[in-house]
């Protein structure tokens, strides 16, 4: 199913021709969950080398607890069973006696973390692989001759800060071509527990190219009080239905590769690259939820990867513009 954005309420550039010099575009992936095969998808398999060796997070080993993914994908299933029965008389949710039982006892759990790992360190989550061919936006990161970007994390929030951990779980991205992966990895390894919240749901991907403008923090202070202005006297005009520049007609929600990032929580930071100081650019952004605004497309899915970083917000990986080789950073919004 091809998912499209609505159009949007109107045309900034209209109101505010200057926007047009700070337009960029970004590649929405619209991600429902699926069973994505080896291309573009959110939790599905990587294209990755059979002589090549798995990632791993050297800060989680044995004693880690967590719940086993496949506990964990147990649990959402039957919740989706759950939810899809017909309701009690009393209005509950209809759970057979077993079901009760095993969700009582893991919510006995504290954290949800009934299980441990055991063994050396914990090997890193494969949780999203983009193609050039498929993401529009995708290939002006790429280093010469890469098409695939492999995301992989540590699925616990719980890292000591540095260059690919920034509040959040530890991330590693890995480029590559994919014609030279001649002998693929048949079954990547998974750890044997996770923090539920970083367990993606296998998804495949509707990408979808659209236009974004900056975060008004961005914007010199003169345009964005004339933004202000025009906002007010919109809302005085036709009502609370009025779009926002900030929610409406500038930043798309949702998994995208490229655009613009929003810094709605905090003030602006701007990230520069530790290797050579250069201004970095949002590369992917990793979001909670898909829909906000008028944004949304219908049907309106929220969670469908049910990933959730920070406090149900984003966390985005920035890429220096000057070498795609320099280490990338990671940003919680």
């Amino acid at each position: 199913m091809t998912i499209r954005t609505p159009y949007r309420p109107l045309d900034i550039t209209v109101p505010f021709p200057e926007l047009s010099a700070y337009a960029r575009t970004g590649t929405r992936l619209h991600p429902r969950p699926g069973a994505p095969a080896a291309d573009s998808s959110v939790g599905g398999p990587l294209l990755w080398p059979a002589d090549e060796a798995w990632p791993v997070c050297e800060q989680h080993g044995p004693g880690t607890r967590g719940i086993a993914p496949e506990r964990e994908r147990r649990y959402r299933r039957v919740l989706r069973e759950v939810y899809e029965r017909p309701r009690m008389p009393d209005g509950g949710l209809a759970y057979t006696d077993e079901e009760q039982a095993e969700f009582d006892a893991l919510s006995a759990e504290p954290w949800h973390r009934p299980d441990r790992h055991e063994g050396g360190p914990l090997p890193l989550l494969a949780l999203a692989q983009f193609s050039t061919r498929d993401v529009p936006d995708l290939g002006p990161f790429a280093p010469p001759g890469a098409d695939l970007l492999q995301v992989l994390w540590c699925p616990f929030y719980d890292h000591e800060d540095g260059p690919f951990s920034h509040f959040g779980p530890y991330t590693r991205l890995y480029w590559r071509r994919a014609a030279d992966v001649t002998e693929p990895l048949p079954a990547p390894p998974e750890p044997a527990v996770v923090e539920a919240r970083y367990l993606p749901e296998p998804c495949v991907l509707s990408p979808e190219q659209v236009v974004e403008y900056p975060f008004a923090d961005y914007l010199p202070d003169e345009l964005v009080a004339r933004i202000d202005a025009w906002e007010d006297e919109l809302r005085a005009r036709i009502g609370e239905e009025a779009p926002w520049y900030q929610y409406d007609l500038s930043l798309a929600p949702g998994w995208k590769i490229g655009g613009w990032d929003s810094w709605h929580k905090t003030d602006l930071y701007r990230v520069y690259c530790d290797a050579c100081g250069t201004e970095m650019r949002v590369l992917l952004t990793i979001d909670s939820y898909e829909s906000g605004g008028s944004w949304g497309p219908y049907p309106v899915v929220g969670q469908p990867t049910e990933v959730k970083v920070g406090r149900d917000g984003e966390y985005r990986a920035f890429a220096c513009p000057t070498d795609p080789m320099h280490p990338h950073r990671m940003s919680m919004q």
